[in-house]
């Protein structure tokens, strides 16, 4: 039975890929676990599929253990209930391990939003300011207001301008680990998911065992690493590359599965086969 994560991954890939087998897909089902979906083409072939999050799940882990705390403090700020303010786009807040006081919640988000409010009031800074500037003057006007944002007070730092954000969507949240990072260890990740799953079929032969004309592994970006990992994209790397770098290190895995696809939904072109003719 598939997890619901794994239903909305697979008919996403589906969509994208439909011809991902090299035909049409007739029907499938949740398959025997494995493989996870039976398929059957339109050539009547039995085509397994097995699914896989593409996570690195160190890092989940190290953040999730800071979120009931983070999650207590968005539930009394609730901005998706509060109009964004024309000239602030996402709010980053910084948590420092203080859990609210209930009598505390109601007055904590008051003072949160006049503060909000009063950024989005000032001015601009002048494009050709004083030769000495005044001291106090960047408390005056918006100085976050560039891409790079900065901090501007006691709650949160405006970070950038989002002018799509859905207006639904809470746009003061908590700000994501920061530090530097490499696309690398999202690539690694990928890499280490498909290897694992490549050791745990080797020895299995479920070609014979569920009658499969073609055995295939998906491996899918999922929002556990959208919330919780670090980017895939820097300067001049993006999806393309990082799924040139994972086809690179698959070229001598063992041939477990038929194809081996990296599938991330937020892409432009969202299905990549790594592995496979």
């Amino acid at each position: 039975m598939l997890r619901q994560d794994e239903s909305a991954a697979w008919t996403r890939f589906l969509a994208a890929a439909p011809h991902f087998a090299h035909e049409d897909i007739s029907s499938w089902v949740d398959g025997p676990d494995p493989p996870d979906v039976m398929c059957i083409g339109a050539s009547g072939r039995r085509i397994g599929v097995e699914l896989t999050k593409w996570v690195e799940h160190q890092q989940v882990t190290n953040v999730r253990g800071r979120q009931p705390l983070k999650d207590s403090y968005l539930a009394i700020i609730a901005s998706e209930r509060e109009p964004r303010p024309g000239h602030i786009g996402i709010v980053h807040l910084h948590d420092k391990s203080l859990k609210m006081k209930q009598a505390d919640a109601s007055k904590f988000r008051a003072e949160l939003f006049d503060f909000l409010s009063r950024e989005n009031a000032k001015p601009t800074p002048s494009l050709n300011p004083p030769f000495s500037i005044p001291a106090g003057y960047w408390n005056t006007v918006r100085g976050w207001d560039n891409p790079q944002g900065a901090p501007v007070g006691d709650f949160a730092v405006p970070r950038n301008r989002h002018r799509h954000i859905p207006p639904s969507m809470p746009w003061v949240i908590f700000e994501s680990p920061g530090g530097a990072y490499t696309p690398d260890w999202m690539a690694q990740a990928a890499i280490d998911r498909i290897r694992a799953k490549v050791m745990k079929y080797a020895q299995e032969n479920l070609r014979a065992d569920q009658s499969l004309a073609e055995f295939d592994l998906v491996c899918f970006y999922c929002d556990e690493a959208l919330l919780h990992n670090t980017p895939i994209e820097a300067v001049n790397f993006g999806f393309p590359e990082l799924t040139a770098k994972v086809k690179q290190s698959l070229g001598t895995v063992p041939g477990v599965f038929d194809r081996i696809f990296l599938f991330h939904p937020y892409e432009a072109i969202p299905t990549v086969q790594v592995y496979g003719n």
